[in-house]
């Protein structure tokens, strides 16, 4: 009926000169059945499901191993153990997606936010993970009658092992959490640190951070390493520069002045987003003399972030017209001797 209705309009329309909008039941988007309340529903049903068939699995084997004449303690407890780890754990689980959930329905989509979002993320992560070991050592404890301090209690050999296994682990985490909070690169910024090292953050775990490298290898490395380094965040940085330095030859030296002048009027006209309002330098000079050329430098600044095929194309365009102020004033490129 509704769609005759606007079948109607639609006719009625055209012989009036004017077509009627499509109604809000043709133009509103179809939801898919995975963000439908059915399939959540279904889904957690069905997933409890699983977890309930591996729990009576494991009374199960309990019952084999008692059969087979196995009565130690762990035996008696062990179903129940595995029960509660493995209910505890999916709740848990659906926990941590339930948070996330909420945490991007929360949060805005710009990259900033969406940072943010990574970092609050892991440390609910660890927040929850921590509560349901503490559940679960409390169960141990109490439930069963294994003390946890049975569990940490080691000779003083074992102590100071434990203790220098877990050094670096502890001093990693820490940094990486250090590199969270700080908020100075998020995942998909593309950075450069001081030692060279340069690429897209592909993922900031814990312990290391993943970088994806121009030639699109991924390499992995360790918090410490990155906590005490400079880093240059190029997907944050609004401007870019281009410097070039020219070698013109003796011969050319009274078209100097020329030349400049034309190079800044073709920059102008190749790049739209030349900073010319005082607030970013924007010069064509003559540098130096030097013992086989004249040196002459040109450095420019754009509203255009230093990464990206935006920058390579205009850094292009900045040279083109840059060749083409040369082969307008007549001047020849002095070639570099080498010794």
């Amino acid at each position: 009926k509704n769609v005759q209705e606007w079948v109607e309009q639609q006719q009625s329309g055209q012989e009036g000169g004017g077509e009627g909008a499509p109604p809000a039941f043709l133009t509103r988007r179809k939801k898919s059945f995975k963000d439908t309340l059915i399939y959540q529903v279904v889904d957690h049903v069905s997933q409890a499901a699983k977890v309930g068939v591996a729990v009576i699995g494991a009374d199960c084997l309990a019952l084999i191993g008692k059969l087979m004449g196995n009565d130690h303690d762990l035996m008696d407890n062990f179903s129940r153990i595995f029960s509660k780890v493995a209910y505890t754990g999916w709740i848990t689980h659906r926990l941590q997606a339930f948070k996330r959930y909420l945490l991007r329905n929360t949060l805005g989509k710009s990259k900033i936010e969406l940072g943010k979002l990574n970092i609050i993320d892991h440390l609910l992560d660890g927040m929850i993970y921590s509560l349901w070991l503490i559940f679960l050592l409390d169960f141990l404890e109490v439930q069963t009658g294994m003390a946890v301090k049975s569990l940490f209690s080691v000779g003083a050999t074992g102590t100071l092992v434990l203790g220098l296994a877990s050094k670096d682990i502890a001093s990693q985490i820490m940094n990486g959490l250090t590199l969270h909070l700080s908020e100075k690169m998020y995942e998909g910024d593309e950075v450069r640190f001081s030692d060279g090292t340069s690429g897209v953050i592909v993922k900031m775990g814990w312990m290391e951070t993943m970088i994806r490298s121009s030639d699109e290898l991924v390499v992995g490395i360790p918090n410490t390493h990155l906590s005490g380094q400079r880093v240059y965040n190029l997907s944050r940085t609004p401007r870019s520069q281009v410097k070039q330095s020219l070698r013109i030859s003796y011969n050319d030296a009274d078209k100097i002045p020329k030349l400049l002048e034309a190079i800044k009027e073709e920059i102008k006209e190749a790049c739209p987003k030349l900073i010319t309002d005082g607030s970013r330098a924007f010069r064509a000079y003559w540098q130096n003399y030097e013992d086989d050329h004249l040196a002459v430098v040109v450095d420019c600044h754009f509203t255009i972030k230093p990464t990206g095929d935006e920058y390579w194309s205009n850094r292009q365009n900045m040279l083109e017209a840059i060749y083409r102020a040369v082969k307008k004033t007549g001047v020849h490129f002095e070639k570099a001797v080498k010794s």
